[in-house]
């Protein structure tokens, strides 16, 4: 546990709770990070040859890569945020000390926590700076012999510095999701997400081609954070309380809630490493396996399955402050509440837009290039494996929401063990994409995707069949009433 002492307060604890406004800047950030994820697709397969498109996505993938130095701090980090912000006096290496829960915030801890989070982003933007300008240049030179490929080598140094600010930026969004702001963690993200958008067209546009839709990528990362660092300093009660505590920060104390926050925040580092290999990482597989060209058909189906799940897990995401701060008050009620609503959500969304993708997205992508196609029955595939993945994963971000983590072996042992099955499948076997997509989705199915899921609603008293027809029952509810008010 972090060694700081808390003084006494009589300041009321602030408690979180899902407002109106958080699910639906959460949903029109997903949709227009979808919408415009969807919208430079065309534009890319357009003005981009397979070879430039190809090489997008494995940047895309090496970006994913470097995020991962990240290891695990921002959920981390925004989660203690929280707990202090709930009452907590002292952080825990696992779980909460309830016996330390009091009335009132601890302002002093609340400060040392944020001044660690900015020195901890500061160190892992330098680290990935240098590990992507060293290793990272090296594949991508190999992949395009030699930078042969036109804009290669300046889109590339244009991504080398979007890693680093993408990272170190990183603590804006941290400080608002440990407030309980997702509204304004959204709000950033979307304005953010708008900017890039419309710099890559004008870039596009232009001719610059490959190096457009670099710049455009950097700044999107620029952006969200200066909008973010707007917000933050616009919750007054928060900005009230760091005022009130003039105590100096000293590096004994930085270290100490590094030390705590490091036992959970390298395992799900780790996890994100084995996330990495069960999605992006197929992307570079298909590159060395089935070339450039092939890798541009089947990254874009990977992210269309991306936006469909982004889509329908908003809800459940919107709810991951509440749920936490629930934690802390033992309320299990919420607790079950929000994972009603959410699963279901989840479920029926998922399937709306995989329904929607395969009837109506692929056949435009096919005309808007002469022999661009995608295999519905292999995007059907890619869907149902990123349904189960995804399904898991949401039930691990409540399970670490609980300041606790004991699926990182579990995720390390399924990855290594997908990314020899697609090795096997994709290069020995020449089963294609079909390789990569079977070779991941094996092992996850053996222990993964369910174990996660019944550990979760053990814990909160649910079965998944009871969770799905509550929330089925309660949306159902939802939407008559508002037919009956609109009548």
């Amino acid at each position: 546990m972090s060694q700081i002492e808390s003084p006494k307060s009589k300041e009321s604890t602030l408690r979180v709770f899902v407002k109106r406004d958080d699910v639906v800047w959460n949903f029109v950030g997903t949709l227009i990070s979808m919408g415009s994820n969807f919208l430079l697709i065309p534009l890319l397969v357009y003005f981009l040859s397979n070879e430039q498109l190809g090489l997008w996505y494995v940047f895309i993938a090496l970006t994913g890569f470097a995020q991962l130095l990240e290891f695990g701090f921002t959920a981390t980090l925004s989660r203690n945020i929280l707990f202090v912000l709930s009452g907590a006096r002292v952080l825990s290496k696992e779980g909460c000390d309830y016996a330390s829960v009091e009335p009132g915030v601890n302002w002093h801890l609340f400060r040392v926590v944020l001044r660690t989070s900015k020195v901890v982003y500061a160190v892992i933007g330098l680290v990935a700076l240098f590990v992507s300008g060293a290793l990272g240049t090296v594949y991508v030179s190999s992949v395009t012999d030699g930078f042969l490929i036109e804009w290669s080598l300046e889109s590339w140094c244009v991504f080398v510095v979007s890693i680093f600010s993408n990272l170190y930026f990183l603590y804006c969004l941290t400080f608002l999701r440990g407030v309980g702001d997702v509204a304004g963690e959204n709000k950033a993200k979307t304005l953010a997400r708008l900017a890039q958008f419309a710099i890559t067209v004008v870039l596009l546009l232009a001719g610059l081609g490959l190096l457009g839709a670099a710049i455009g990528y950097l700044a999107y990362s620029i952006v969200m954070w200066a909008i973010a660092n707007d917000l933050f300093r616009k919750h007054s009660e928060v900005q009230v309380g760091l005022r009130s505590d003039d105590v100096p920060v000293s590096k004994a104390e930085m270290r100490s809630v590094l030390s705590t926050v490091s036992f959970v925040a390298w395992r799900d580092g780790v996890v994100s490493f084995a996330w990495y290999g069960a999605t992006q990482a197929t992307s570079l597989l298909s590159s060395a396996f089935l070339g450039l060209a092939e890798t541009a058909t089947y990254s874009v189906m990977l992210q269309l399955a991306s936006a469909i799940y982004n889509i329908s897990s908003t809800y459940l995401r919107s709810c991951f402050p509440m749920f936490q701060s629930a934690y802390v008050s033992g309320d299990r009620k919420t607790q079950r509440s929000a994972l009603e609503k959410g699963v279901s959500c989840y479920v029926a969304v998922y399937a709306l837009g995989t329904i929607g993708v395969v009837l109506i997205v692929l056949p435009i992508l096919a005309l808007i290039r002469e022999g661009f196609t995608c295999d519905r029955i292999l995007f059907i595939g890619i869907a149902v494996y990123y349904f189960l993945l995804n399904q898991h994963s949401l039930f691990c971000n409540i399970i670490v929401s609980m300041n606790e983590i004991p699926y990182f072996k579990a995720y390390l042992a399924s990855t290594a063990a997908g990314v020899c099955l697609s090795s096997v499948f994709c290069g020995l076997l020449g089963m294609g994409a079909w390789g990569l997509i079977l070779g991941q989705a094996i092992p996850q199915l053996f222990y993964n995707n369910w174990r996660w899921p019944k550990y979760v609603l053990e814990r909160i008293d649910l079965t998944y069949p009871s969770a799905l027809a509550n929330g089925f029952r309660w949306w159902f509810r939802k939407f008559c009433r508002k037919s009956d008010l609109e009548k």
